[in-house]
């Protein structure tokens, strides 16, 4: 495939672009390119709004530049006119659309584990994992890691409290990766699963949040019964 591409000239007519989604950054496209399908993430709106997508694309850009060379991370082919985020298109689904089984489960679950260790190896947390549309199943069933829009980097002249949000958020990751691969099922989880999960304090306190909330509801129901 391709290298990357000139930043200042556009990819390909946006009439041949397939929208897939949106959310805080922008708009997603799959666009068709002479060498194959990309991954397009483009800014919208227009003034202040316009621009911080922009400047979000942009550090999220940087984060790829960060990430590439490591398996299971997209290609990224550059910014194109200076705003759109161009990807290598993965085929396959994310883990919300996908069904894992048996022995492909076990080993897509210890891919996905080496995967979150190289990132943070590399000085990047994701803390986002909880979302399953942000982790993708790839051709032969291999995990592949999107949307770094949230991701929190660290590198040699971070300091202490930049230090410390990674660290938040690294834990974050290999929780949520605990969450998704045992989704409540307590009784299998092997040792060395276990030592993995240490929920932090905003996730305790959510915890705890939620079952007051629950406790209320179901006092709430019982008395509408009555």
């Amino acid at each position: 495939m391709s290298g990357q591409r000139d930043p200042s000239s556009p990819v390909v007519a946006r009439k041949s672009d397939r929208l897939l989604g949106s959310g805080y950054q922008g708009v997603v496209y799959l666009r068709e390119l002479a060498d194959g399908p990309r991954i397009v993430k483009s800014p919208i709106g227009n003034g202040l709004a316009r621009s911080a997508r922009r400047a979000m694309l942009r550090r999220e850009y940087a984060v790829y530049q960060r990430l590439q060379g490591i398996r299971g991370i997209p290609r990224c082919d550059g910014l194109v006119a200076g705003e759109d985020l161009v990807l290598e298109f993965v085929p396959g689904g994310s883990m919300r659309e996908q069904r894992l089984d048996g022995a492909a489960r076990e080993r897509f679950f210890a891919e996905l584990l080496a995967l979150i260790r190289a990132i943070h190896g590399a000085g990047v947390a994701h803390a986002d994992l909880k979302r399953k549309d942000n982790i993708l199943v790839g051709p032969d069933g291999q995990p592949f890691l999107i949307d770094f829009g949230m991701a929190v980097t660290i590198d040699a002249s971070s300091g202490p409290l930049r230090r410390w949000l990674f660290r938040q958020a690294r834990r974050t990751d290999l929780n949520a990766w605990f969450k998704l691969k045992y989704q409540r099922q307590s009784r299998t989880v092997t040792a060395a699963d276990a030592a993995i999960y240490r929920p932090t304090v905003p996730e305790r306190l959510a915890r705890v949040l939620r079952r007051g909330w629950r406790a209320l509801t179901l006092r709430r129901r019982r008395r509408r019964r009555g």
